[in-house]
């Protein structure tokens, strides 16, 4: 570009150039050296800074408030102390609650920038002033994959003094694991250790989250914004918006506060007769306008409860359901209480404390403290079977139960199609639930196995998973383990592959007990196979021998293979049960790094989680 182009351009609309003639030279100057890439980000940064520094507050745009704030402001940064959000999550919970934390403290005129903690060191941390953290636990104490490097740091003997540091943390956990919450906690410990003060002190949340999430934003605020300098709201603008979502309906904005109502097109069964699991192939319609997703990516189900099972614990109570009762400060009948707010598939450690408080039953006392007795109880009961068992008298008001139990919360399932190949449906592998004693299913699995019928409607939302991803580069090998229903985002991975040409080697680990029986998308995996898209299948049926094979099994026999393809790059998914196959698995990759790379164990270890932090290695486990 030239000074004649640019003055032409100063005077398109008949008015005198902005520029002197020096500014105009620096300006060519950069100009010059900019790609086209480059070039139009700048335009779109000077428009958009135009724009932010004519607005006045009356015509700011209404949705303003609900885009990043770590994008343009008319006070330079060094004038604004501002608000740091970090985030550590595994399924998508704790981001989603930063989001609304900085939504929210915009709206008031606050001054915010959000990191996840992978993005984030703790020798930043050092930096800030003031911040909140939304940490979630994974598996049984574990931070969660994003936020793994930045907790070693944290609690390294490096770790730097933090007493500029003012802060509050928000857990997320599942009171059904015996370290509930444990990571929130510790970071909350370490950081009072390292010198920074709190503001507000941790809220530790269950897997019904959102009130207390909602709760501690309401009360963080207000202390925040005694500690920073509020942006005025007569004309300093801290948040600039990236895109407008004016013209975007609501309908248009599926979460799970405004589900998509899905048609179910197809419910089939996968596993045989004589399987010991029953498990189903679920297909779903959707709109790919309103629906979009990824590989690696969730389903939630939004489900009522079954409504013979609502029915029985009215009759345990002896009521009709018209009486009225409160639950998490709505007052309603209790057959739509027990119906469409109150989880009673699920059992939680609390509940059965309070209920042990309450009834001096040897056995009870038992499930409240023993956290072994408490799992094994839930794998085969629900609230109906406990009532039955321990209050057959009803001796416990029933206002009372219901102010110790939990809301429905959404049930995730890994998606088992691509967009990519299947534009307008979503496809779920689920495993039906085995009854309990008193003859029900799980919520969601009993609904979309059991219940429902071709035709009928449920109503769902995507729940992201950006930490479940299919390499960038399509030339990259990937290793995908996945026995049972673990298979099934490595059945969307391999669509996607196969649509969109990726050249990649593909290697598929599967396992469950019988080849005859359930072998799940056998003909599936044999036509991928047939064409090149899969390279390798290896198989363990864990039954069909004398002796137990599993997939960790097959993976020490190709330990020298599994070995060259991680020196190949090579990118290793993981899915499936936490509790003992991801442990087992992931013990093997490290006998194997350590075998086949001639390291310590201790060297294995940090090799592998050196594969975890460059995102080639990554689990969904549950």
């Amino acid at each position: 570009m030239n000074l004649k182009n640019l003055a032409l351009i100063n005077n398109i609309s008949g008015e005198q150039k902005p520029l002197d003639d020096d500014k105009q030279h620096q300006l060519i100057d950069l100009i010059n050296q900019l790609d086209a890439p480059q070039s139009l980000w700048l335009s779109g940064y000077l428009a958009a800074r135009a724009d932010v520094q004519t607005w006045t507050n009356n015509d700011l745009p209404s949705d303003a408030q609900a885009f990043p704030s770590n994008t343009l402001s008319t006070q330079k940064p060094s004038e604004q102390t501002k608000l740091t959000i970090l985030y550590g999550s595994q399924t998508g919970n704790g981001e989603s609650i930063a989001q609304q934390l900085q939504q929210q403290a915009q709206s008031e005129g606050i001054t915010t920038e959000i990191f996840s903690l992978a993005d984030f060191t703790v020798k930043q941390l050092s930096k800030k002033t003031i911040v909140t953290l939304v940490v979630s636990t994974h598996g049984e104490g574990e931070a969660p994959d994003d936020a793994e490097l930045f907790y070693e740091q944290l609690f390294s003997k490096k770790a730097p003094d933090l007493s500029q540091l003012k802060y509050s943390v928000l857990a997320l956990g599942d009171t059904s694991y015996e370290l509930f919450c444990q990571t929130g906690q510790e970071i909350d410990q370490r950081l009072k250790a390292l010198g920074a003060e709190q503001i507000h002190q941790r809220v530790d949340c269950d897997v019904d989250f959102e009130s207390t999430a909602s709760n501690w934003i309401n009360d963080v605020l207000p202390e925040v914004k005694t500690q920073i300098d509020v942006v005025d709201t007569t004309g300093n603008i801290t948040a600039l918006p990236i895109q407008s979502t004016a013209n975007k309906t609501a309908k248009s904005i599926i979460n799970k506060h405004n589900p998509y109502q899905s048609e179910i097109q197809a419910i089939q069964k996968i596993t045989a007769r004589d399987s010991s699991k029953n498990t189903y192939h679920i297909e779903l319609l959707i709109d790919p306008e309103l629906i979009r997703y990824q590989p690696g990516d969730s389903v939630g189900i939004i489900a009522n409860n079954n409504e013979e099972t609502v029915q029985q614990i009215l009759t345990h109570w002896q009521l009709s359901g018209t009486e009225t009762f409160t639950f998490k400060d709505h007052s309603l009948p209790l057959k739509k209480l027990l119906t469409e707010c109150i989880e009673i598939t699920q059992l939680s450690k609390p509940f059965i404390q309070f209920l042990a408080s309450q009834i001096e039953n040897p056995e009870l006392h038992d499930l409240a403290e023993s956290h072994a007795s408490f799992i094994n109880y839930c794998n085969d009961n629900q609230l109906l079977d406990l009532l039955q068992a321990y209050d057959p008298q009803r001796s416990i008001p029933v206002q009372d139960i219901l102010s110790n139990l939990k809301s429905i919360t959404p049930r995730l399932y890994s998606i088992a199609s691509s967009q990519e190949a299947i534009d307008d449906e979503v496809h779920l592998t689920i495993n039906l639930e085995p009854a309990t004693s008193t003859g029900y299913h799980g919520l969601a699995s009993g609904l979309l196995c059991n219940q429902a019928q071709v035709g009928d409607e449920v109503a769902i939302y995507i729940e992201p998973n950006n930490n479940f991803r299919l390499p960038e580069n399509p030339d990259t090998p990937v290793i995908m383990i996945g026995p049972g229903t673990g298979v099934a985002p490595f059945r969307a991975f391999l669509q996607d592959r196969q649509a969109s040409s990726a050249t990649g080697d593909n290697w598929l680990f599967f396992g469950n007990p019988n080849f005859s029986s359930d072998f799940l998308y056998q003909t599936e995996w044999l036509k991928l196979k047939k064409t090149g898209v899969l390279n390798q299948i290896s198989v363990a049926f864990s039954r069909d021998q004398s002796h137990k094979i599993y997939v960790q099994d097959k993976l020490k026999e190709k330990a020298v293979e599994i070995w060259d393809w991680i020196e190949k790059k090579a990118h290793i998914y993981l899915c499936g049960d936490a509790n003992n196959m991801a442990k087992d698995v992931e013990q093997t990759l490290i006998t194997i790094i350590s075998e086949q790379g001639q390291l310590t164990p201790d060297e294995a270890k940090a090799y592998l989680k050196t594969l975890k932090r460059n995102n080639r290695y990554q689990k969904d486990v549950y």
